[in-house]
């Protein structure tokens, strides 16, 4: 349970650094949005739907560190996934910053002919990230894989209570037969201390 505190720890060390590092990424949903309704990926009907997720989505981006505090607020209070849920999305933008400079790279690298609406929204989507500053990268990153050993941690604390449980449960079932004997008759299980078995009436004297 100790290790569970101290990746809360690193997960604040990494938010205080986003926030140091204005480390934001409302923007990046809202031209997202813009580019799938303008490819035609979202149909008319849906897009109130995905502009509200959307929106969602960019405010809790919007706070960055601010964001992942709260999150392992909910974390300490027992509202583990959506702490966990809240921290994925605050530090999603980082991600896929990286994830957008790394397809930017291999389509220039190796000349990969892209339609005219892909290379469009990868070039605007390029655009929007810039990570002049190494803070935020830093701090997403340390956030991210503090939750992820986090999660880890948790997990394994978990599997320890459950074989915790279990073998109280042997130790109570051992000493519950213990405590009791067989009759060699009709095989009936009885007190260990009868005197004879009140189902076929052998006597053990």
């Amino acid at each position: 349970m100790k290790m569970k505190y101290l990746w809360i720890l690193v997960i604040i060390g990494g938010a205080i650094l986003m926030i140091v590092g204005s480390a934001v990424g409302s923007q990046f949903y809202t031209t997202l949005l813009e580019q799938l309704i303008l490819a035609g990926f979202i149909g008319p009907e849906f897009i109130p739907l995905v502009t509200s997720i959307m929106t969602v989505l960019g405010y809790i981006a919007l706070f960055g560190g601010y964001s992942v505090l709260v999150a392992v607020f909910l974390i300490l209070i027992k509202l583990n996934r959506v702490g966990r849920l809240i921290i994925t999305i605050a530090t999603g933008f980082g991600i896929l910053g990286l994830i957008i400079y790394g397809v930017s790279w291999a389509v220039g690298y190796f000349s990969i002919p892209l339609d005219t609406t892909w290379e469009t929204i990868l070039n605007q989507v390029h655009g929007l990230f810039t990570f002049d500053s190494g803070l935020a990268l830093t701090g997403t990153a340390i956030v991210v894989v503090g939750k992820f050993l986090l999660k880890r941690s948790e997990k394994a604390y978990e599997e320890k209570a459950e074989e915790a449980i279990e073998a109280d449960e042997r130790e109570e079932s051992s000493s519950n037969n213990s405590d009791s004997k067989f009759c060699p008759e009709c095989g009936a299980k009885l007190p260990a201390r009868a005197n004879f078995c009140n189902k076929c009436g052998k006597n053990f004297d």
